[in-house]
């Protein structure tokens, strides 16, 4: 029938490192992948990765599909959405976000009426050097949870089992998001700000120190917004992301030293603006907010490539 969904196929929007890894995982697990890129020289930089994933500039291409993975920076989500609106909202398939920070959720759900989300948060970590040469760290957990009533993880959940990446569905959403928030909190801005791999920051005791004050700076917001349980120790989550993690650089280091808009607002801009809404003090990440604005401006001048 015309339009039917296959069984099992892949939509993927946003042509990034994790996207890309993603395509790559779906694919030698025989999963059909097709992912949106912005340009021919994205494509061919993804096909590298994952050869038998079909990319596509075009939004409606990626349909009709079973599950559509989301994974565009915070700050496109806007424009992303309306890219796919009139193929997403006939067939109402399942949007699975794997994205940084806060609020993209509500933006989505508000765009995109009656259309299954599911909130998920993955510690799978990727990055193109500065020689264009993909490095991926499969080694991280990824966790689904329902964000509308209508939508069920256990697809995701299996995609990823199947791809042998290791993913479980939780139960509350706005949980598990505000708990990678406190690990971006703590993680992005301080290796984009010094440029250093995550495994640097576990290194140095003064930025490590550092890194969990803000990671505990998010944690009391999220007490105090009752997104987290109290009490929430965020210090050996932040220990074992590091460690697993320690070749890899940060998206916001990445960003930076190319010279690309950030995802501070959505990270730190979030837990300054839940804090106020709270009456929970958050100098670190205002701080760290103010010292990524100046170097963000200085280098979207002079960027690296």
């Amino acid at each position: 029938m015309k339009g039917a969904k296959p069984e099992r196929s892949v939509g993927i929007v946003g042509a990034g490192a994790l996207g890309t890894l993603l395509a790559s995982a779906f694919t030698q697990a025989d999963v059909p992948v097709r992912i949106l890129v912005r340009s021919p020289e994205r494509g061919t930089a993804v096909k590298r990765v994952a050869p038998r994933a079909e990319t596509t500039e075009d939004p409606a291409a990626l349909f009709p599909a079973s599950v559509l993975f989301f994974c565009v920076k915070s700050f496109q989500t806007a424009d992303a959405a309306n890219g796919i609106t009139p193929a997403l909202l006939e067939g109402l398939v399942p949007l699975v976000t794997l994205q940084n920070g806060w609020g993209h959720l509500d933006l989505l759900e508000r765009a995109l009426p009656g259309v299954p989300l599911i909130a998920g948060t993955t510690t799978l970590g990727a990055f193109w050097d500065d020689e264009g040469v993909f490095h991926a760290s499969r080694a991280g957990s990824t966790l689904f949870a329902p964000w509308t009533r209508a939508a069920e993880p256990g697809a995701a959940v299996r995609l990823f089992t199947d791809a042998n990446l290791r993913a479980e569905r939780a139960a509350d959403a706005r949980e598990i998001l505000w708990k990678k928030l406190v690990l971006n909190v703590a993680v992005n801005p301080v290796t984009g700000i010094h440029g250093v791999a995550n495994g640097a920051v576990l290194e140095a005791p003064a930025l490590f120190e550092l890194s969990l004050a803000a990671a505990r700076e998010a944690v009391a917001v999220g007490a105090a917004r009752r997104f987290l349980p109290a009490p929430y120790e965020p210090e050996p989550l932040l220990r074992a992301l590091l460690r697993d993690t320690a070749g890899n650089r940060s998206s916001m280091a990445e960003d930076l030293a190319r010279g690309r808009t950030t995802e501070a607002d959505a990270i730190l801009g979030a837990v300054v603006r839940e804090g106020a809404a709270a009456g929970v003090p958050t100098p670190i990440a205002a701080s760290l907010a103010e010292r990524l604005a100046v170097l963000e401006s200085a280098r979207s001048t002079h960027p690296r490539g």
